[in-house]
């Protein structure tokens, strides 16, 4: 799992990031510890996932196509999330932060959904949502005030044009819609007392490196308007299941192409982690992806889960679609049933559930890694060593998983 390169002050600078960033917080609330050792922990985070459909029809999504939810499933979802957000215990050091709205589908679609976001913000919880931001219309936001209740509002990006975007979402207006959308916000907000932060995710692909500076262009452009503007972008690699890769070639042009636009912009940028150490003229090459053997049958609930408008709590992050073929078996309760904490506990107690080859399909970015972290931690305490250690000896020192 090592890729060898030479020890040098960066490469330690990129590895000690990740570590205080991303693994030292799991150690840190105790929610990796539990995951690692198989014992109940409350979530550290839960998605909501509030979408009724989606405006765009993008190949890569998981989406079931012919799956829709029920008028009464829309009509009780308010009540759903209401439920998840009263039983939070409100515990350890970043509770506040415990919710992302996102999806399975686009959020946006909900009819209660500024309600769900106004509420949470109401009993402490720094409310974020990732959104395609095609129904952010002045109309929609007059219905939907609780928007800019939000603390951070993410919005995936998937073109610069008309042709790319069609190219993704297949809808002709897509572009020209979430364009006209994001001007207006940046205008509205400055008429209110939000304290919103905007900002947008754009995902490279290989062969597509000279994209960025058109994305920056677009931000640009938006930016223009308003005094409020598009704060911040991240840059993140396909983590699809394909096999095609950037290039070590073309991570060099891309470390050029970020000096580049850096040098143009106030916006900030989030390489992640593969990316940043192009950024910084130090490859790793293609990302790591977890394999169904190293999924656990447990997954790793005190870490994170997400839960749909119908109240089922999944143990990964893409499993959570309407009737997705597959999906149902990472379904580990309903909170209409039961709460949370009681479904964890069960879940844990029981079997588990084994891995199929092809359910590496349900996990994104953030699974691979946890998945690939806590079968490393798992590999060690068996072993007899003080994974802990380990743990912080490997991922501090100038490698990469």
């Amino acid at each position: 799992m090592r890729l060898g390169y030479r020890h040098t002050k960066e490469n330690h600078k990129i590895a000690s990031r990740y570590w205080n960033n991303t693994i030292y917080p799991l150690l840190n609330n105790g929610s990796l510890n539990h995951a690692v050792e198989g014992t109940y922990a409350y979530p550290n985070r839960i998605g909501l996932y509030p979408g009724m459909t989606c405006q765009f029809f993008c190949t890569f999504c998981g989406r079931n196509y012919n799956a829709k939810y029920k008028a009464t499933d829309i009509d009780k979802s308010f009540e759903v999330f209401k439920k998840i957000i009263d039983q939070d215990p409100k515990q350890g050091e970043f509770w506040q932060d415990r919710f992302r709205i996102s999806g399975g589908l686009e959020p946006l679609t909900n009819p209660h959904i500024g309600k769900i976001i106004s509420y949470g913000t109401s009993q402490g919880f720094k409310m974020q949502m990732y959104t395609n931001a095609y129904a952010l219309s002045e109309r929609f936001l007059e219905k939907q005030p609780g928007i800019l209740d939000l603390e951070v509002m993410r919005v995936s990006l998937y073109g610069f044009d008309q042709e790319s975007y069609y190219r993704v979402t297949k809808n002709k207006k897509s572009f020209e819609i979430v364009v006209k959308n994001l001007k207006n916000f940046c205008k509205k907000v400055t008429t209110t007392d939000s304290n919103i932060t905007l900002g947008v995710n754009w995902i490279i692909l290989p062969g597509h490196s000279e994209d960025v500076r058109s994305v920056f262009k677009m931000i640009k452009e938006i930016n223009s308007v308003s005094d409020f503007k598009i704060s911040f972008i991240t840059l993140r690699e396909d983590f699809s299941q394909s096999n095609n890769y950037i290039s070590d070639e073309e991570r060099e042009k891309l470390h050029k192409i970020f000096l580049e636009v850096e040098q143009d912009t106030n916006v900030h940028i989030d390489y992640g982690y593969a990316l940043h150490s192009v950024r910084h003229g130090k490859p790793t090459g293609p990302i790591k992806m977890a394999t169904h053997e190293q999924m656990d049958k447990h997954g790793w609930p005190q870490i994170a889960t997400a839960i749909d408008s119908l109240g089922n709590l999944y143990v990964y992050h893409e499993t959570g679609f309407l009737d997705r073929p597959g999906s149902d078996r990472y379904i580990i309760g309903n909170i209409n049933e039961m709460d949370i904490k009681d479904i964890v506990k069960n879940h844990l107690d029981g079997p588990g559930i084994k891995a199929q080859p092809f359910d590496v399909s349900f996990l994104d970015a953030f699974d691979h890694t946890t998945t690939l972290l806590i079968h490393e931690a798992k590999h060690y305490k068996e072993n007899g060593l003080d994974w802990k250690q380990e743990l912080e000896n490997r991922w501090k020192s100038p490698t990469q998983i």
